[in-house]
């Protein structure tokens, strides 16, 4: 799987900690001081999502995780894109779109 099994021991010892959600905010772009609802809402968004029907190659019915969009608005100089871009980094299938990027 890629991981060793002290790898999965840590995954599992934080799946069980009270704190485990506080635990994943708090880790999301550690350089910016604060701002934890709006790191919330990226966890959130990286673990959300509701389930879709897609069809698989054989015509079975697979269930995959639809795509959730975060839109994050606030003043400037706050550290929104490099959240955005931090969290875009933990995902593999992620997409980071700015208004800077798009026509």
């Amino acid at each position: 799987t890629g991981y060793s099994t002290e790898d999965l021991a840590m995954l599992r010892d934080i799946a069980l900690a009270p704190d485990c959600f506080s635990w994943v905010v708090s880790s999301i772009c550690p350089s910016i001081f604060g701002h934890e609802s709006v790191k919330a809402g990226l966890t959130l968004g990286l673990f959300g999502g509701s389930t879709k029907p897609a069809s698989g190659l054989s015509g079975d019915r697979l269930s995959v995780r639809s795509d959730p969009h975060v839109l994050v608005v606030g003043d400037p100089g706050l550290g929104k894109s490099q959240m955005l871009r931090a969290t875009a980094h933990l995902s593999p299938r992620s997409v980071y779109v700015s208004a800077n990027t798009t026509t």
